[in-house]
């Protein structure tokens, strides 16, 4: 199973916090538009996404 790391800033207490969750948040959105399932598993400053599925057929613009 894939995994991408996400790490928080060099700040302490709730400000790493908030910049660790925006940043997974973020990360989160993208892995969902190409994958069936994203698992968020939080650790001391960081995240590890573990991500599976079919990817899904992109939109493939053509020229008119």
């Amino acid at each position: 199973m894939p995994v991408v790391t996400v790490r928080a800033s060099s700040k302490q207490g709730p400000a790493q916090l908030d910049t660790l969750v925006r940043k997974v948040t973020q990360k989160t959105s993208g892995l969902l538009e190409e994958n069936d399932r994203v698992l968020v598993v939080y650790s001391e400053g960081r995240a590890n996404l573990y991500y599976e599925g079919a990817p899904r057929p992109r939109a493939v613009s053509r020229p008119a």
